[in-house]
């Protein structure tokens, strides 16, 4: 028996306390993604976390248990980082904090190089390339990778984050120190396979200008990529358009855009095109879940509680 975990983030629909989700496309797609798990692994556990601060995702990847066969994430992502706590009151109040903290140190410790960035990256809500490797422990990433199946996977569902590279804005001095002082860093997928030794799926835009849209299926049965969702199952997240590619990153960083691993199957990208989930994906779930009960939406914190 192994583990399946599946995390969510914020939607960054508008609400003025940070508590309250008001657009659940997230939470019912990560649900969504619960029931393609248990058809492929069905004597496995399969979790579905909320997760508005990454602390959370890295903290329950610590946690001793059932070793972890996948990890997903469906929320907002870009090429650099993902976004657990995007545009969550509570999570901007804490990055502006961190920002008037670290704009009135110029001395001691925090003159040394890479110091404002190592506690930009452990603080914020986002999950930046450069976390594992740089912020995190060695002891305690070790803990993760012990938490892992060989052969594990990562898959992210959100937009841009396949990109090799990224450049965080430049003109911005806090989003400029995740640069690292250099003219770009490794994309966020590409920095999560190689920092934990895993194969790492996400999509990418050479463009930087299309990512991913959601699709829900009516209770009669016909697929609907509008912007117009109801709130109940199914839920998928898919690249929106020709220009969107998916790419699995290997356990060095290299990635493969030609033959993908989507939920645990090596499979040709052209199985999986853009613009709508294909038919044998659909056809996993019956026509009946559309009419089913929707699982209670748990309380969730985009509180930072350290890792």
């Amino acid at each position: 028996m192994a583990r399946d975990l599946v995390f969510y983030g914020f939607s960054g629909a508008p609400e003025p306390t940070g508590t309250v989700e008001r657009d659940n496309s997230f939470f019912l797609t990560a649900h969504t993604l619960q029931l393609h798990l248990k058809q492929r692994f069905s004597g496995d556990s399969v979790d579905v976390v909320c997760a508005w601060h990454k602390d959370t995702f890295v903290n329950t990847l610590r946690a001793p248990g059932e070793k972890i066969r996948q990890i997903h994430y469906v929320g907002h992502g870009a090429g650099g980082g993902l976004y657990f706590g995007y545009h969550n009151p509570v999570a901007t109040a804490s990055r502006q904090t961190i920002i008037d903290f670290l704009g009135r140190q110029t001395r001691g410790w925090f003159a040394q190089p890479g110091r404002k960035r190592l506690l930009a990256l452990l603080w914020d809500a986002g999950l930046m390339s450069g976390f594992f490797s740089d912020a995190l422990t060695s002891t305690k990433l070790a803990e993760i990778r012990a938490q892992l199946l060989p052969g594990a996977l990562m898959h992210v569902w959100g937009c841009f984050a396949g990109a090799p590279t990224h450049t965080f804005d430049t003109s911005d001095p806090y989003w400029d120190l995740f640069n690292a002082g250099g003219a770009s860093v490794e994309g966020i997928a590409r920095h999560l396979a190689r920092t934990l030794q895993i194969e790492t799926t996400a999509c990418r835009d050479p463009g930087g200008v299309h990512g991913m849209d959601f699709c829900h299926r009516t209770a009669k049965g016909r697929l609907n990529c509008t912007d117009r969702r109801p709130g109940r199952l199914p839920h998928w997240l898919w690249p929106e358009s020709r220009k969107v590619r998916w790419i699995t990153h290997d356990p060095t960083g290299a990635g493969d855009e030609t033959t993908i691993n989507f939920l645990g199957t090596r499979m040709p990208a052209t199985r999986i095109p853009p613009g709508r989930p294909p038919d044998w994906l659909l056809a996993e779930i019956p026509v009946a879940t559309a009419r089913a009960t929707v699982p209670p939406v748990p309380t969730c914190s985009a509180a930072r509680t350290g890792t």
